[in-house]
């Protein structure tokens, strides 16, 4: 009976082992890189997907943002954390991680580049007038830590793009984060809180 009750349990264990085997080779053989997902990204607009590439950009301010890229080709994607996940740490940049997300697009046609155009003429009135702070371009952080173009430079390129497509608009990819982890298994650095910034002036 104790040898039947050991086959069994051995049994049991092989079992395990291998449905856990293959749940990971699932996951594996689900994960793209950047590259191939957007080589047909349409299919998989407001779905879930996982990605990995390696974080080439943390947003500076809040950390809401970072971009994935696959180093070769230099192929990147905005990835957006939402409210109720915690910042992205600065210090995930260099780093391989897996990301599960959820694709969505956003459509740059000539009204979205009219509208864009609008905002920038209006941040340099600003600037000019009241000595502000330039407002940032439509593409928000896209521009930031990176040799972009910015302001109407960056609007006339897109419409020089959107014009060589040949199509009526320009599809702009992020996805908004589900969960991301390390690809290497180790643990993920946590945001730290940026300290206040002291006012430039004293008052008098």
């Amino acid at each position: 009976m104790k040898q039947i009750l050991s086959l069994a349990l051995i049994a049991v264990l092989f079992t395990a082992c291998g449905q856990k085997q293959e749940a990971e080779n699932t996951e594996a053989a689900n994960v793209m890189t950047v590259s191939q997902l957007l080589e047909g990204p349409e299919q998989y607009i407001d779905k879930e997907i996982t990605l990995e590439g390696t974080v080439t950009h943390v947003c500076k301010h809040g950390g809401r943002r970072i971009h994935i890229t696959d180093l070769e080709p230099n192929v990147k994607i905005r990835i957006e954390a939402p409210e109720n996940m915690p910042a992205f740490a600065r210090e995930l940049e260099g780093s391989d991680v897996v990301v599960t997300a959820i694709l969505r697009e956003t459509r740059i046609d000539a009204a979205y580049l009219d509208e864009w155009e609008a905002e920038v003429r209006e941040g340099m009135e600003r600037e000019n007038h009241d000595h502000a702070t330039p407002s940032a371009t439509a593409e928000g952080e896209e521009n930031e830590g990176h040799v972009e173009p910015q302001g109407l430079d960056a609007v006339n390129a897109k419409r020089a793009e959107l014009k060589a497509s040949g199509k009526p608009y320009l599809s702009n990819w992020y996805a908004d984060a589900v969960s991301y982890k390390m690809k290497d298994g180790s643990v993920i650095p946590v945001a730290k809180e940026e300290p206040a910034e002291e006012s430039a002036e004293t008052e008098k």
